[in-house]
């Protein structure tokens, strides 16, 4: 009789990681705007250029994470970045130089995040599970609701009660310490006596090997030389067809988002009820990434990414029309769906497509395509905002844009051969 499989407990670690990661870093930085720009005098928007930078960071970083990966021992690399998260963010908590502050949150910060969990994780899990990626990828992700809904509340006490500087310190130490525990205790890839066990939904269970390229050390990483570089996929077709179509749904997904709550105060709500379609989108997406664990492993992948991005021209099709609470609150939940779900989905996806000897590859290229895609969505429906007075044509290019993009993903489906 076997025991759990090992790779169950990378999930529920990584579910942790990115809860304390994420929550600690991009979702706790607006519990901060306003204690900081009263002490250092300066204004929101100033302020706000700390996420830019960190955000530009995330996207610089990322490839280089990612290839250091397929190259390097993982549970290393994740113990590395932890004491770098935490002494990046223990240093940035006694600064009293913004300079600093801004070279720490352009890089040190946003490599200690991407290699001691975003990315670290991502591939973890694609090494560890074949049968079960979809539902292991959808299971982790959780965290980074979780990293808001548990997290946030506790560094907004963390703040109340000593401050800003201690909320950073404590919170960032915190995070480190637990992450750096956790990521010991890894292995980076499945061992001969590792099978993943496939359930009992098929006929039969069935048992076979998480990955066939395993190494013989399990936390050693794969031999030099093995993976592929970046411009091997840079010259793929299949590389650019899904970063487009995947890139284009992110980028309007995100643009949504920000865009719901003037939409709600444009369509007569109150702030409260405008405010609501924001925790709207948190409760489907946490929803719909419960639901992606259970059966996401069961449809073909291509089309499930598409049909996940065909679904945001629903939600701006409802936009179009929508003038009641109800209507725009249904609309927020189909938001918050295809948004959650789109992350797991595609990263399970581009492991089936290009394979785990460089995952970390692919997957870091991924991350700075997705932030030029939304930081242009984001820019673009703000400015036909302030050009036209309204959102409506942004709304119908993004409606066209949605259909565009969930044909390029579904254009990339294995074409049959004959037998």
């Amino acid at each position: 009789m076997r025991g759990i499989y090992f790779g169950w407990y990378v999930v529920a670690a990584s579910i942790l990681i990115y809860a304390l990661l994420l929550g600690s870093t991009f979702v706790a930085f607006g519990l901060y705007v306003v204690p900081v720009s009263e002490e250092f005098g300066l204004s929101r928007a100033d302020i706000n250029t700390g996420l830019i930078v960190l955000n530009l960071g995330n996207a610089l970083l990322a490839p280089i994470i990612g290839r250091l990966l397929d190259r390097m021992s993982a549970r290393r690399l994740m113990m590395t970045c932890a004491v770098l998260t935490g002494v990046s963010l223990a240093i940035i908590s006694q600064s009293q130089s913004l300079a600093l502050d801004s070279g720490l949150l352009a890089l040190l910060v946003p490599a200690g995040v991407l290699g001691g969990g975003t990315i670290s994780v991502s591939v973890l899990l694609a090494r560890w599970f074949t049968v079960y990626r979809g539902r292991a990828m959808a299971l982790a992700a959780l965290g980074m609701s979780l990293g808001g809904i548990l997290g946030a509340p506790i560094i907004g006490m963390l703040i109340e009660s000593g401050g800003w500087r201690s909320a950073v310190l404590v919170s960032g130490l915190t995070s480190s310490v637990i992450v750096f525990a956790l990521a010991f205790f890894m292995r980076d890839h499945p061992g001969p006596q590792d099978v993943e066990v496939r359930g009992p939904q098929t006929q039969g269970a069935t048992e076979q090997p998480a990955v066939a390229d395993k190494p013989a050390d399990a936390n050693e990483p794969m031999p030099a030389g093995a993976p592929p570089g970046a411009l091997t996929f840079l010259r793929m077709p299949l590389f650019w067809m899904l970063a487009a179509g995947i890139g284009l749904g992110s980028g309007i997904s995100q643009g949504l988002t920000v865009s719901l709550v003037p939409i709600g105060l444009d369509a007569g709500l109150s702030t409260m009820q405008a405010a609501s379609l924001v925790s709207v989108t948190g409760v489907t997406g946490l929803v719909s990434m419960l639901a992606l664990a259970t059966w996401g492993d069961r449809p073909n992948r291509t089309v499930l990414l598409s049909l996940v991005i065909l679904s945001i021209t629903v939600s701006c099709g409802l936009l179009l029309v929508a003038k009641s609470f109800v209507a725009l609150l249904v609309t927020a939940g189909i938001v918050g769906l295809s948004l959650a779900v789109l992350a797991p989905v595609y990263i399970a996806l581009i492991a089936d497509r290009f394979g785990l000897s460089a995952f970390g590859t692919v997957r870091g290229l991924f991350v700075p395509i997705m932030s030029l895609f939304g930081a242009v969505s984001v820019r673009f429906i703000g400015e036909i905002f302030d050009r036209t007075g309204g959102y409506h044509l942004g709304l119908w290019t993004y409606l066209a844009l949605a259909v565009f993009a969930a044909l390029v993903v579904l254009l990339t489906l294995p074409r049959k051969t004959a037998a």
